[in-house]
């Protein structure tokens, strides 16, 4: 019997020990506070990240339009499109025909269009560089188009190699 006493007095003993030093964490630190303020940190540091790109992205536009709508071609403000693999030809290229500015056209792909179909090919090319167009059918027509952004009036330094083959082409055929 003494045993059984001697086991339930060290356990009430370890119990009470034991509580007593959760006691000792000093009260003054909250630790569910201080997690939420990293949470809360964290959260204004990328606020503030976000906020900067936004910054940077109005004041690249508002110096697109602190040029003008009539301006002169800037090679530095566009990067014409390059070759690329078959798999990744259209993407992020507006328009119709994104293909008339990504890859090199061929005879058969002209031979059965349209002259009108040809025109608007050749002329969309122009329009992805924000030409602005004198006729007023072809301004008309691509001022409808949610991409297109007239602003100059010679885009000719703007246009790729690609390009520059593909509407000497599309042209050759408009003309037969």
């Amino acid at each position: 019997m003494r045993v059984v006493y001697t086991i339930v007095i060290l356990c009430g003993m370890i119990c009470s020990s034991c509580s007593e030093q959760e006691k000792k964490v000093d009260p003054g630190i909250d630790l569910k506070k201080y997690e939420s303020t990293i949470d809360r940190s964290e959260e204004l540091d990328r606020k503030e990240r976000e906020l900067q790109q936004k910054e940077l992205e109005l004041k690249q536009q508002a110096e697109g339009l602190s040029q003008g709508p009539i301006a002169e071609a800037n090679p530095d403000e566009y990067i014409p499109p390059t070759n690329r693999r078959p798999g990744n030809t259209y993407r992020n290229v507006p328009g119709d025909y994104p293909h008339a500015s990504t890859q090199y056209l061929n005879a058969n792909e002209l031979r059965y269009l349209s002259k009108q179909d040809l025109l608007l090919m050749r002329n969309e090319i122009f329009a992805r560089h924000g030409y602005i167009f004198k006729r007023d059918d072809l301004y008309n027509h691509f001022i409808t188009k949610p991409w297109y952004n007239p602003r100059f009036k010679d885009v000719s330094r703007l246009l790729s190699p690609i390009e520059k083959a593909n509407i000497n082409l599309i042209k050759g055929f408009e003309d037969l």
